[in-house]
């Protein structure tokens, strides 16, 4: 059986699509660049420990979360209903 992590719903979620999702998160555009230099540091100059840099990972997402706007997640919401319309036929 996978190792299953639990949701504050309740949820369960494999720890798979879990490192899936953060390794996406990470590795988007949108912050690969700090991220890059982070790795950059720890690789080439052996600045970091490696839990350092398993520490400092989260901010880097949690930043752009809370640069969203309720604006921004209605413009998502609209656009997950309109996705599943189609893939519905409605």
């Amino acid at each position: 059986m996978a190792a299953m992590r639990t949701t504050a719903q309740g949820d369960q979620i494999e720890v798979e699509l879990v490192h899936d999702f953060i390794h996406s998160a990470l590795t988007h555009d949108a912050i690969a660049d700090p991220v890059f230099e982070l790795l950059y540091e720890h690789i080439v100059g052996g600045r970091h420990h490696p839990s350092v840099i398993a520490a400092a990972l989260k901010p880097f997402i949690d930043e752009v979360l809370d640069a969203a706007t309720e604006e921004d997640w209605r413009t998502v919401g609209d656009e997950l209903i309109e996705d599943a319309r189609t893939v519905l036929g409605c």
